[in-house]
Protein backbone atom coordinates (compact mmCIF):
# COMPACT_ATOMS: atom_id res chain seq x y z
CA UNK A 1 0.00 0.00 0.00
CA UNK A 2 2.83 2.82 0.77
CA UNK A 3 4.83 1.38 -2.47
CA UNK A 4 2.19 2.46 -4.45
CA UNK A 5 2.46 6.55 -4.06
CA UNK A 6 6.25 6.22 -3.79
CA UNK A 7 5.91 4.38 -7.18
CA UNK A 8 3.86 7.40 -8.54
CA UNK A 9 6.16 9.95 -6.64
CA UNK A 10 9.67 8.65 -7.80
CA UNK A 11 10.63 9.30 -11.03
CA UNK A 12 14.11 7.23 -10.49
CA UNK A 13 11.98 4.58 -8.58
CA UNK A 14 9.68 4.53 -11.74
CA UNK A 15 12.63 4.17 -14.47
CA UNK A 16 14.47 1.41 -12.19
CA UNK A 17 11.57 -0.55 -11.57
CA UNK A 18 10.34 -0.83 -15.34
CA UNK A 19 13.77 -0.81 -16.70
CA UNK A 20 14.41 -4.10 -14.46
CA UNK A 21 11.03 -5.51 -15.25
CA UNK A 22 11.80 -5.27 -18.30
CA UNK A 23 15.12 -6.72 -18.55
CA UNK A 24 13.96 -9.94 -16.07
CA UNK A 25 11.54 -9.96 -19.37
CA UNK A 26 13.65 -10.36 -21.90
CA UNK A 27 16.60 -12.46 -20.50
CA UNK A 28 13.94 -14.83 -19.31
CA UNK A 29 12.06 -14.72 -23.12
CA UNK A 30 15.87 -14.99 -24.47
CA UNK A 31 16.89 -17.83 -22.06
CA UNK A 32 13.95 -19.63 -22.75
CA UNK A 33 14.60 -19.64 -26.69
CA UNK A 34 18.36 -20.27 -26.40
CA UNK A 35 17.56 -23.54 -24.55
CA UNK A 36 14.87 -24.52 -26.83
CA UNK A 37 17.20 -23.50 -29.93
CA UNK A 38 19.99 -25.68 -28.22
CA UNK A 39 18.22 -28.22 -27.37
CA UNK A 40 16.63 -29.58 -30.91
CA UNK A 41 20.01 -28.53 -31.96
CA UNK A 42 21.74 -31.54 -29.60
CA UNK A 43 18.88 -33.86 -30.99
CA UNK A 44 19.82 -32.80 -34.30
CA UNK A 45 23.61 -33.88 -33.81
CA UNK A 46 22.32 -36.79 -31.88
CA UNK A 47 20.43 -38.00 -34.50
CA UNK A 48 23.07 -37.04 -37.18
CA UNK A 49 25.30 -39.48 -35.50
CA UNK A 50 22.62 -42.19 -35.31
CA UNK A 51 22.40 -41.45 -39.22
CA UNK A 52 25.64 -42.10 -40.07
CA UNK A 53 25.68 -45.81 -38.04
CA UNK A 54 22.53 -46.74 -39.78
CA UNK A 55 24.44 -45.42 -43.39
CA UNK A 56 27.77 -47.78 -41.83
CA UNK A 57 25.32 -50.68 -41.24
CA UNK A 58 23.96 -50.30 -44.35
CA UNK A 59 27.16 -50.03 -46.06
CA UNK A 60 27.76 -54.08 -44.14
CA UNK A 61 24.56 -55.17 -46.11
CA UNK A 62 24.13 -57.10 -49.30
CA UNK A 63 22.30 -59.28 -51.17
CA UNK A 64 22.99 -63.07 -52.11
CA UNK A 65 21.23 -65.27 -54.45
CA UNK A 66 18.11 -62.86 -53.79
CA UNK A 67 18.29 -62.86 -49.83
CA UNK A 68 19.90 -60.09 -47.86
CA UNK A 69 22.42 -60.60 -45.94
CA UNK A 70 24.51 -58.94 -42.78
CA UNK A 71 28.34 -59.43 -44.06
CA UNK A 72 29.91 -57.33 -40.74
CA UNK A 73 28.82 -55.44 -37.82
CA UNK A 74 29.43 -52.01 -36.33
CA UNK A 75 32.58 -52.25 -34.55
CA UNK A 76 31.92 -49.39 -32.34
CA UNK A 77 32.24 -50.69 -28.29
CA UNK A 78 29.07 -48.63 -26.95
CA UNK A 79 26.94 -51.57 -29.16
CA UNK A 80 28.72 -54.45 -27.43
CA UNK A 81 28.17 -53.19 -23.61
CA UNK A 82 24.72 -54.95 -22.21
CA UNK A 83 21.67 -52.59 -21.89
CA UNK A 84 23.99 -49.57 -22.30
CA UNK A 85 20.71 -47.64 -24.19
CA UNK A 86 22.61 -47.96 -27.45
CA UNK A 87 21.10 -50.59 -29.86
CA UNK A 88 20.31 -51.76 -32.88
CA UNK A 89 18.29 -53.47 -35.12
CA UNK A 90 17.58 -54.89 -38.89
CA UNK A 91 14.50 -55.73 -40.63
CA UNK A 92 13.89 -57.69 -43.86
CA UNK A 93 10.27 -56.88 -44.97
CA UNK A 94 9.19 -56.60 -41.41
CA UNK A 95 11.20 -59.74 -39.95
CA UNK A 96 14.24 -59.13 -37.59
CA UNK A 97 17.30 -59.74 -39.00
CA UNK A 98 20.07 -58.94 -37.17
CA UNK A 99 20.48 -56.94 -33.85
CA UNK A 100 23.24 -55.61 -31.22
CA UNK A 101 24.70 -57.62 -28.46
CA UNK A 102 23.86 -54.76 -26.34
CA UNK A 103 20.15 -55.50 -26.30
CA UNK A 104 21.75 -59.28 -25.08
CA UNK A 105 18.15 -61.11 -25.01
CA UNK A 106 15.49 -57.66 -25.17
CA UNK A 107 14.35 -56.80 -27.68
CA UNK A 108 13.36 -53.24 -29.22
CA UNK A 109 9.48 -52.27 -28.20
CA UNK A 110 7.51 -52.04 -31.55
CA UNK A 111 8.05 -49.15 -33.58
CA UNK A 112 5.73 -46.20 -32.88
CA UNK A 113 6.08 -45.27 -36.47
CA UNK A 114 7.54 -46.95 -39.40
CA UNK A 115 9.21 -45.18 -42.15
CA UNK A 116 8.33 -45.39 -45.59
CA UNK A 117 10.80 -46.05 -48.20
CA UNK A 118 13.60 -43.44 -48.40
CA UNK A 119 12.52 -41.94 -45.50
CA UNK A 120 14.32 -41.29 -42.36
CA UNK A 121 12.84 -40.49 -38.75
CA UNK A 122 13.33 -39.48 -35.25
CA UNK A 123 11.40 -40.01 -32.34
CA UNK A 124 12.08 -40.91 -28.63
CA UNK A 125 10.32 -44.17 -27.04
CA UNK A 126 11.03 -46.06 -24.10
CA UNK A 127 13.19 -48.90 -24.12
CA UNK A 128 13.67 -52.62 -22.72
CA UNK A 129 13.89 -51.52 -19.29
CA UNK A 130 11.44 -48.74 -19.84
CA UNK A 131 14.57 -46.27 -19.59
CA UNK A 132 14.28 -43.34 -22.63
CA UNK A 133 15.51 -43.65 -25.68
CA UNK A 134 16.47 -41.64 -29.06
CA UNK A 135 15.42 -43.15 -32.52
CA UNK A 136 16.64 -42.97 -35.65
CA UNK A 137 14.72 -45.52 -38.55
CA UNK A 138 15.30 -45.69 -41.89
CA UNK A 139 13.73 -47.72 -44.96
CA UNK A 140 16.01 -48.78 -47.80
CA UNK A 141 15.35 -50.70 -51.35
CA UNK A 142 18.78 -53.00 -52.61
CA UNK A 143 19.91 -53.45 -55.73
CA UNK A 144 18.58 -56.87 -56.28
CA UNK A 145 16.36 -57.08 -54.20
CA UNK A 146 12.48 -55.86 -54.52
CA UNK A 147 11.72 -55.54 -50.68
CA UNK A 148 12.77 -53.10 -47.77
CA UNK A 149 15.48 -52.81 -45.66
CA UNK A 150 14.41 -50.77 -42.53
CA UNK A 151 17.74 -49.98 -39.76
CA UNK A 152 17.11 -49.04 -36.44
CA UNK A 153 19.44 -47.19 -34.08
CA UNK A 154 18.78 -45.91 -30.50
CA UNK A 155 20.92 -43.86 -28.18
CA UNK A 156 20.40 -43.47 -24.34
CA UNK A 157 17.87 -39.89 -24.43
CA UNK A 158 19.58 -39.26 -21.14
CA UNK A 159 22.44 -38.03 -23.18
CA UNK A 160 20.60 -35.48 -24.85
CA UNK A 161 18.85 -34.65 -21.13
CA UNK A 162 22.30 -34.58 -19.13
CA UNK A 163 24.02 -31.51 -22.04
CA UNK A 164 20.66 -29.54 -22.56
CA UNK A 165 20.83 -29.46 -18.03
CA UNK A 166 24.62 -28.50 -18.43
CA UNK A 167 24.06 -25.75 -20.80
CA UNK A 168 20.64 -24.97 -19.07
CA UNK A 169 22.48 -24.19 -15.72
CA UNK A 170 25.31 -22.22 -17.65
CA UNK A 171 22.57 -20.19 -19.76
CA UNK A 172 20.72 -19.81 -16.45
CA UNK A 173 24.05 -18.32 -14.80
CA UNK A 174 25.46 -16.34 -17.31
CA UNK A 175 21.85 -14.72 -17.87
CA UNK A 176 21.79 -13.73 -14.10
CA UNK A 177 24.93 -12.29 -14.15
CA UNK A 178 23.99 -10.50 -17.35
CA UNK A 179 20.72 -9.32 -15.67
CA UNK A 180 22.78 -8.15 -12.64
CA UNK A 181 25.30 -5.84 -14.70
CA UNK A 182 22.62 -4.47 -16.96
CA UNK A 183 20.41 -4.09 -13.57
CA UNK A 184 23.76 -1.65 -11.90
CA UNK A 185 24.14 -0.76 -15.56
CA UNK A 186 20.56 0.84 -15.38
CA UNK A 187 20.96 2.20 -11.75
CA UNK A 188 23.96 4.07 -12.31
CA UNK A 189 22.63 5.41 -15.18
CA UNK A 190 19.54 7.12 -13.95
CA UNK A 191 21.59 8.35 -11.03
CA UNK A 192 23.68 9.67 -13.24
CA UNK A 193 21.02 11.04 -15.92
CA UNK A 194 19.19 12.99 -12.75
CA UNK A 195 22.09 14.42 -11.01
CA UNK A 196 21.42 17.57 -12.83
CA UNK A 197 18.37 17.31 -11.29
CA UNK A 198 19.33 16.57 -7.55
CA UNK A 199 21.67 20.05 -8.17
CA UNK A 200 18.82 21.71 -9.18
CA UNK A 201 16.75 21.05 -5.98
CA UNK A 202 20.36 21.41 -3.91
CA UNK A 203 20.38 25.03 -5.67
CA UNK A 204 16.38 25.48 -5.46
CA UNK A 205 16.83 24.74 -1.82
CA UNK A 206 19.79 27.34 -1.48
CA UNK A 207 17.49 30.10 -3.33
CA UNK A 208 15.27 28.94 -0.49
CA UNK A 209 17.65 29.32 2.24
CA UNK A 210 18.58 32.42 1.45
CA UNK A 211 22.51 31.64 0.84
CA UNK A 212 22.26 32.88 -3.02
CA UNK A 213 19.32 34.51 -5.22
CA UNK A 214 20.26 32.33 -8.09
CA UNK A 215 20.76 29.44 -9.93
CA UNK A 216 24.15 28.72 -9.79
CA UNK A 217 26.38 25.71 -11.61
CA UNK A 218 27.01 23.75 -14.99
CA UNK A 219 24.23 21.68 -16.35
CA UNK A 220 23.23 19.26 -19.50
CA UNK A 221 21.82 21.38 -22.57
CA UNK A 222 18.40 19.40 -21.75
CA UNK A 223 18.55 21.26 -17.91
CA UNK A 224 19.62 24.69 -19.24
CA UNK A 225 16.95 25.85 -20.76
CA UNK A 226 14.87 25.14 -17.35
CA UNK A 227 17.49 26.87 -15.06
CA UNK A 228 17.65 29.87 -17.58
CA UNK A 229 13.38 30.18 -16.97
CA UNK A 230 13.52 29.77 -13.29
CA UNK A 231 16.69 32.15 -13.19
CA UNK A 232 14.47 34.88 -14.90
CA UNK A 233 11.14 33.70 -12.71
CA UNK A 234 13.33 34.37 -9.71
CA UNK A 235 14.53 37.85 -11.16
CA UNK A 236 10.70 39.23 -11.73
CA UNK A 237 9.40 37.93 -8.89
CA UNK A 238 12.46 39.89 -7.14
CA UNK A 239 11.34 42.89 -9.17
CA UNK A 240 7.97 42.49 -8.23
CA UNK A 241 8.17 42.80 -4.75
CA UNK A 242 10.99 45.54 -4.79
CA UNK A 243 8.00 47.29 -6.51
CA UNK A 244 5.61 46.70 -4.64
CA UNK A 245 7.41 48.21 -1.74
CA UNK A 246 8.51 50.93 -3.40
CA UNK A 247 4.93 51.67 -3.70
CA UNK A 248 3.76 51.40 -0.36
CA UNK A 249 6.30 53.17 0.80
CA UNK A 250 5.13 56.30 -2.07
CA UNK A 251 1.71 56.15 -0.48
CA UNK A 252 2.96 56.53 2.95
CA UNK A 253 4.71 59.19 1.83
CA UNK A 254 1.77 60.65 0.00
CA UNK A 255 -0.34 60.42 2.14
CA UNK A 256 1.63 61.38 5.21
CA UNK A 257 1.78 65.42 4.13
CA UNK A 258 -1.88 65.84 3.13
CA UNK A 259 -2.73 63.82 6.85
CA UNK A 260 -0.08 66.71 8.49
CA UNK A 261 -1.73 69.86 6.97
CA UNK A 262 -5.50 68.75 8.11
CA UNK A 263 -4.20 67.70 11.26
CA UNK A 264 -2.64 71.15 11.82
CA UNK A 265 -5.48 73.40 10.71
CA UNK A 266 -7.75 71.11 12.66
CA UNK A 267 -5.65 72.27 15.82
CA UNK A 268 -6.12 75.81 14.44
CA UNK A 269 -10.01 75.24 14.53
CA UNK A 270 -12.18 75.48 17.36
CA UNK A 271 -15.45 73.30 18.36
CA UNK A 272 -16.94 69.99 17.60
CA UNK A 273 -15.78 70.26 14.06
CA UNK A 274 -12.45 70.72 14.48
CA UNK A 275 -12.75 67.78 17.43
CA UNK A 276 -14.23 65.51 14.40
CA UNK A 277 -12.07 66.28 11.99
CA UNK A 278 -9.15 65.53 14.15
CA UNK A 279 -10.85 62.45 15.50
CA UNK A 280 -11.11 61.27 11.51
CA UNK A 281 -7.39 62.52 10.79
CA UNK A 282 -6.25 60.27 13.92
CA UNK A 283 -8.19 57.15 12.11
CA UNK A 284 -6.90 57.61 8.73
CA UNK A 285 -3.23 57.55 10.13
CA UNK A 286 -3.77 54.26 11.81
CA UNK A 287 -5.83 52.66 9.06
CA UNK A 288 -2.48 53.59 6.54
CA UNK A 289 -0.23 52.55 8.68
CA UNK A 290 -1.89 49.18 9.39
CA UNK A 291 -2.41 48.57 5.80
CA UNK A 292 0.39 49.68 4.66
CA UNK A 293 2.17 46.96 6.81
CA UNK A 294 -0.15 44.27 5.56
CA UNK A 295 0.84 45.26 2.34
CA UNK A 296 4.25 45.23 2.05
CA UNK A 297 4.40 41.83 4.37
CA UNK A 298 2.11 40.39 1.61
CA UNK A 299 4.52 41.49 -1.26
CA UNK A 300 7.40 39.71 0.98
CA UNK A 301 5.66 36.65 1.49
CA UNK A 302 7.32 33.90 -0.29
CA UNK A 303 9.81 35.29 -1.49
CA UNK A 304 13.16 32.71 -2.25
CA UNK A 305 15.88 33.52 0.53
CA UNK A 306 13.86 35.79 2.70
CA UNK A 307 15.38 35.43 6.10
CA UNK A 308 15.49 38.02 8.98
CA UNK A 309 18.54 37.58 12.00
CA UNK A 310 16.75 38.00 14.86
CA UNK A 311 20.14 38.66 16.76
CA UNK A 312 20.83 41.52 14.55
CA UNK A 313 17.64 42.94 14.78
CA UNK A 314 17.32 43.16 18.25
CA UNK A 315 20.27 44.81 18.73
CA UNK A 316 20.22 47.25 16.59
CA UNK A 317 16.03 48.14 18.24
CA UNK A 318 17.81 47.83 21.84
CA UNK A 319 20.20 51.02 20.23
CA UNK A 320 17.63 53.24 19.56
CA UNK A 321 14.58 51.89 22.39
CA UNK A 322 17.93 52.87 24.98
CA UNK A 323 18.40 56.21 23.79
CA UNK A 324 14.55 56.71 23.71
CA UNK A 325 13.66 55.30 27.05
CA UNK A 326 16.99 56.01 29.31
CA UNK A 327 15.40 59.46 30.95
CA UNK A 328 11.97 57.77 31.71
CA UNK A 329 10.88 59.07 34.96
CA UNK A 330 9.67 56.00 37.56
CA UNK A 331 7.07 56.10 39.92
CA UNK A 332 9.99 57.03 42.55
CA UNK A 333 10.87 59.55 40.53
CA UNK A 334 14.68 58.43 40.61
CA UNK A 335 14.21 58.46 36.19
CA UNK A 336 16.74 55.59 36.06
CA UNK A 337 15.47 54.84 32.60
CA UNK A 338 14.63 51.04 31.32
CA UNK A 339 17.45 48.53 30.99
CA UNK A 340 16.67 46.13 28.13
CA UNK A 341 18.63 42.87 28.30
CA UNK A 342 18.93 40.28 25.42
CA UNK A 343 19.20 36.42 26.08
CA UNK A 344 19.61 34.01 23.53
CA UNK A 345 18.92 36.02 20.19
CA UNK A 346 22.25 35.57 18.23
CA UNK A 347 22.13 32.78 15.55
CA UNK A 348 18.58 32.46 15.45
CA UNK A 349 16.97 33.44 11.83
CA UNK A 350 13.79 33.86 10.99
CA UNK A 351 12.41 32.73 7.63
CA UNK A 352 10.67 36.72 6.68
CA UNK A 353 11.05 39.92 5.41
CA UNK A 354 13.71 41.42 7.45
CA UNK A 355 11.82 44.89 7.82
CA UNK A 356 8.35 43.07 9.06
CA UNK A 357 10.15 41.20 11.59
CA UNK A 358 11.57 44.38 12.93
CA UNK A 359 8.50 46.44 12.25
CA UNK A 360 7.04 43.38 14.36
CA UNK A 361 9.52 43.21 17.09
CA UNK A 362 10.46 46.96 17.38
CA UNK A 363 6.60 47.46 18.30
CA UNK A 364 6.67 44.73 20.96
CA UNK A 365 10.17 46.18 22.43
CA UNK A 366 8.84 49.62 22.04
CA UNK A 367 5.60 48.72 23.83
CA UNK A 368 7.48 46.59 26.93
CA UNK A 369 10.09 49.59 27.07
CA UNK A 370 6.92 51.85 27.47
CA UNK A 371 5.02 49.71 30.45
CA UNK A 372 8.17 48.38 32.22
CA UNK A 373 8.74 50.26 35.41
CA UNK A 374 12.66 49.61 35.12
CA UNK A 375 13.99 46.23 32.82
CA UNK A 376 12.56 44.40 29.95
CA UNK A 377 14.04 41.16 28.12
CA UNK A 378 13.88 39.90 24.83
CA UNK A 379 14.63 35.98 24.27
CA UNK A 380 14.62 33.55 21.87
CA UNK A 381 14.18 30.10 21.41
CA UNK A 382 14.14 27.45 18.39
CA UNK A 383 11.00 24.77 18.38
CA UNK A 384 11.01 22.47 15.89
CA UNK A 385 10.58 24.36 12.90
CA UNK A 386 9.33 27.59 14.58
CA UNK A 387 11.53 30.01 16.50
CA UNK A 388 9.75 31.78 19.43
CA UNK A 389 10.69 35.37 20.20
CA UNK A 390 9.63 36.17 24.07
CA UNK A 391 9.39 39.75 24.95
CA UNK A 392 8.99 40.28 28.74
CA UNK A 393 8.76 43.40 30.85
CA UNK A 394 8.21 44.26 34.76
CA UNK A 395 5.24 46.28 34.35
CA UNK A 396 1.75 45.79 35.85
CA UNK A 397 1.18 42.97 33.20
CA UNK A 398 -2.30 42.68 31.43
CA UNK A 399 -5.42 41.11 33.87
CA UNK A 400 -6.08 37.79 31.76
CA UNK A 401 -9.45 38.50 30.95
CA UNK A 402 -8.56 41.39 29.44
CA UNK A 403 -5.48 40.25 26.87
CA UNK A 404 -8.37 39.31 23.92
CA UNK A 405 -9.32 43.18 24.25
CA UNK A 406 -5.43 44.38 24.08
CA UNK A 407 -5.34 42.56 20.59
CA UNK A 408 -8.33 44.36 19.17
CA UNK A 409 -7.80 46.93 16.61
CA UNK A 410 -7.16 50.24 18.04
CA UNK A 411 -7.87 49.47 21.72
CA UNK A 412 -5.32 50.82 24.53
CA UNK A 413 -6.31 49.61 28.27
CA UNK A 414 -4.97 53.56 29.77
CA UNK A 415 -5.37 56.17 27.85
CA UNK A 416 -3.19 58.06 29.30
CA UNK A 417 -0.28 56.74 27.90
CA UNK A 418 0.72 57.89 24.14
CA UNK A 419 0.01 55.98 21.31
CA UNK A 420 -2.81 54.43 19.02
CA UNK A 421 -3.40 51.35 20.23
CA UNK A 422 -2.62 49.62 16.62
CA UNK A 423 1.37 48.13 17.79
CA UNK A 424 0.00 44.81 18.77
CA UNK A 425 -2.86 44.66 16.27
CA UNK A 426 -0.55 44.81 13.30
CA UNK A 427 1.96 42.45 15.24
CA UNK A 428 -1.12 39.92 15.38
CA UNK A 429 -1.81 40.67 11.84
CA UNK A 430 1.78 40.16 10.49
CA UNK A 431 2.39 36.92 12.87
CA UNK A 432 -0.73 35.18 10.81
CA UNK A 433 0.27 36.27 7.53
CA UNK A 434 3.76 34.24 8.63
CA UNK A 435 1.61 31.38 9.32
CA UNK A 436 2.97 32.40 13.26
CA UNK A 437 1.19 33.67 16.09
CA UNK A 438 0.93 36.15 19.20
CA UNK A 439 0.06 35.10 22.63
CA UNK A 440 -0.17 37.29 25.77
CA UNK A 441 0.79 35.55 29.13
CA UNK A 442 2.49 36.59 32.20
CA UNK A 443 5.81 37.33 33.35
CA UNK A 444 8.20 35.65 35.31
CA UNK A 445 9.58 39.17 35.82
CA UNK A 446 6.26 40.52 37.00
CA UNK A 447 4.56 42.19 34.28
CA UNK A 448 3.67 41.22 31.02
CA UNK A 449 4.65 38.38 28.62
CA UNK A 450 4.44 38.49 24.63
CA UNK A 451 5.10 35.40 22.81
CA UNK A 452 5.96 35.84 18.63
CA UNK A 453 6.11 32.66 17.34
CA UNK A 454 7.62 32.68 13.59
CA UNK A 455 8.75 29.88 11.33
CA UNK A 456 12.08 29.35 11.42
CA UNK A 457 14.55 29.44 8.47
CA UNK A 458 15.63 26.57 7.19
Amino acid sequence: MLFAPLFRRSVSLRLILLSTAWIILALAAGGVFLAQHFRAHVENSFDDELSRHVEELLSYTDVVDGQVQLIKQPVDPVYLRPLSGWYWEMFVDGRLLDRSRSLWDEVLPPALQKPRRGETLGYFQDGPRDDRLRVVAATYTLPGYDGEVTIVFTGPAEVIQSATEEFSETLVMSLVLLGLGLIVAVVLQVILGLRPLNLLRKRLAEVHEGRTDRLTGHYPSEVEALVADLNELLEHNAQVIERARTHAGNLAHALKTPLAVLSNEADRMEGDVAKTVSEQIVIMNEQVKRHLARARAAGGLGAPGAKADIGDIASGLKRTLHRIYQHKPQKSGDGVGVSIALVNVQGQFVAGDRQDVEEMLGNLMDNACKWAATRTRISAERKGKDIVISVDDDGSGVPEDRRAEVLARGKRLDEATPGSGLGLNIVHELAELYQGSLVLDRSDLGGLSVRLTLPAAL
